[in-house]
């Protein structure tokens, strides 16, 4: 079936849990399993919209697509190369990650009250945990009464903000994987990439990422660490089996 779809969408450049990702004379289209939320998908489409208005770094979209029982986007093709074709020795990842954080501090200091939609992304934690089988009701009402203390914000979150959802040529920027943009507080945001690192990568490289962060910033590791058992316990069952020790360490500390 891919086959047919390269022959319509052009040659595959990426693929993921959810969608495979074609290219053909400076579009992309990124197509979605079969049977993927269709009101994620228009979702997606309608905050992506709305980021060009404001002039982020993100790909215009053009427009929903539905062929042979798969909904896609079109989009333009990101210039350059994702930022983790940059990270073959450990000080060349630093530099990703350096990159990264003045990236994410500048758009997390910008309001995410901008943007029409935008979902809080204290009510998306809680309705993640409140529906989440994967953990028991006595973690569920923890983690929920710990979410509940903690501060709104107004800041733009991107929520999957990492080295795989950044392309850049050089020159400019390119964020992908728009669909979870929100708003929030930074500590927020930042903690869903500190768990996104230590997922990709090592937790040593996740511990430098947020080192690194709140250095720039001036947020405090305590307050991104209110937000991290929230974060794992939002996602659990959401990745790699091979992935849930690390997440259920994560839950354990709130």
């Amino acid at each position: 079936m891919d086959n047919d779809f390269e022959e319509i969408f052009g040659s595959i450049v990426g693929k993921g849990q959810q969608a495979t990702v074609y290219v053909k004379d400076g579009y992309a289209v990124k197509l979605y399993k079969e049977g993927y939320s269709k009101q994620n998908i228009f979702s997606e489409a309608f905050i992506m919209a709305n980021l060009e208005l404001l002039d982020f770094p993100s790909p215009k979209v053009y427009e929903v697509l539905y062929v042979n029982g798969r909904y896609g986007l079109r989009m333009d093709q990101a210039k350059g190369k994702l930022m983790s074709e940059d990270i073959s020795s450990p000080e060349k990842t630093q530099k990703v990650i350096d990159d990264l954080v003045n990236l994410q501090c500048h758009l997390n200091d910008n309001s995410g009250a901008e943007l029409e939609g935008l979902t809080d992304i204290k009510a998306r934690f809680h309705n993640d945990i409140k529906l989440n089988d994967n953990l028991s009701p006595e973690t569920k009402k923890k983690l929920l009464n710990k979410l509940d203390k903690l501060p709104e914000g107004h800041n733009f979150c991107h929520s999957d903000f990492h080295y795989n959802n950044v392309f850049f040529d050089g020159e400019n920027y390119m964020i992908i994987d728009l669909l979870q943009i929100c708003r929030g507080e930074p500590a927020a945001d930042v903690a869903c990439s500190f768990v996104a690192y230590n997922i990709l990568n090592t937790r040593e490289i996740a511990e430098y990422y947020l080192n690194q962060y709140c250095q720039t910033s001036g947020i405090s590791k305590e307050n991104v660490w209110q937000w991290i058992p929230i974060y794992a316990g939002a996602i659990l069952g959401q990745v790699d089996e091979e992935f849930t020790p690390i997440l259920e360490e994560f839950i354990e500390l709130g």
